[in-house]
C-alpha cells in the first residue's frame, strides 16, 4: 500500500513526542495550581474527547482524511508551542481543550485510512503491527524525558544559560524548564507535520485512498438507488 509505512512511522513519531505529555504534564500543571484544581480541570477537559467524537460523527472527515490527519497535527503541535509561553493555567486549559477536541479527528482519520487502503484479509496483521509500534513509543519517551528534564532543562532555566538568555521574557524556574521542553517538542512536531504535508508518501497515500474509496462509494450509491427504486 503506497505511503502506508510512512503513515505508521508518522503516527509512531507523533506518539514518541506525545510521551512528553505523559511524563511532564502533571508536573507542569501542578506547578501552576493545586492538586484539587488540577483534578477538577481535567475532569472538565475530558469532556473535550466526547465533544470531539460528536463533532466527527456530525461533520465526517472530508474527502481526504490523510490531509485532515496532517492538518490536525499541525494545529495540535502549534498549540503545544503556544500554551507554555507563559505560566498561565488559562493558556494551559485552553490549549488542552483544543487538544482534546481535535484528538478524535486524528484517531478517526488514521483508522479510516487504514480500513480503506488495507485489504480486509490483511487488516488484522496491519492493525496489530501499527498499534504495537505506535503504542510502544509514548512510554519510551516518558521513561527518557523525565530525567532529561530534571537534570538538563530545569537547571538550564533555573540558574543556567537559558535563564540568562531568555529568562527575561520566558521566565525562570523549574516550571519554565518543563515549559521549554513542551515548546521544543511542539516545534519538532510542527516541522515534521509540515514536511509530511509536502512529502511524496503523503501524495501517494492520498491518491491511493481516493482510488480505493471510489469503488466503494459507487457501490453504496448504487445500493441507495436500488433501495429508493424498491422491488419491481
Amino acid at each position: 500500500m503506497p505511503g502506508l509505512t510512512a503513515l505508521i512511522l508518522f503516527s509512531t513519531f507523533n506518539n514518541f513526542l506525545g510521551g512528553v505529555y505523559m511524563a511532564l504534564m502533571d508536573a507542569y500543571g501542578l506547578s501552576l495550581v493545586s492538586v484539587q484544581t488540577w483534578g477538577l480541570l481535567w475532569g472538565a477537559l475530558s469532556a473535550g474527547l466526547i465533544v470531539g467524537g460528536l463533532c466527527v460523527a456530525r461533520t465526517g472527515l472530508s474527502s481526504n482524511p490523510v490531509r485532515l490527519l496532517l492538518l490536525v497535527n499541525v494545529v495540535l503541535w502549534t498549540v503545544t508551542v503556544l500554551f507554555p509561553l507563559r505560566s498561565s493555567i488559562v493558556l494551559l486549559g485552553a490549549g488542552m481543550l483544543i487538544y482534546m477536541v481535535l484528538v478524535p479527528y486524528a484517531e478517526a482519520a488514521e483508522q479510516t485510512i487504514l480500513q480503506k487502503v488495507v485489504p480486509y484479509e490483511r487488516q488484522g496483521r496491519v492493525f496489530g503491527f501499527a498499534q504495537s509500534v505506535e503504542q510502544a513509543a509514548s512510554p519510551l519517551t516518558a521513561f527518557l524525558i523525565a530525567p532529561i528534564a530534571q537534570f538538563v532543562f530545569i537547571p538550564f532555566m533555573t540558574d543556567g544559560a537559558g535563564a540568562r538568555a531568555i529568562g527575561g521574557w520566558f521566565g525562570t524556574g523549574a516550571d519554565r524548564g518543563l515549559a521549554l521542553v513542551f515548546v521544543l517538542t511542539g516545534v519538532i512536531g510542527l516541522v515534521a507535520s509540515v514536511l509530511a504535508l509536502r512529502s511524496g508518501p503523503y501524495r501517494r497515500l492520498s491518491h491511493h485512498f481516493r482510488t480505493a474509496a471510489a469503488p466503494k462509494a459507487a457501490a453504496e450509491t448504487a445500493d441507495e438507488d436500488a433501495d429508493v427504486a424498491g422491488p419491481r
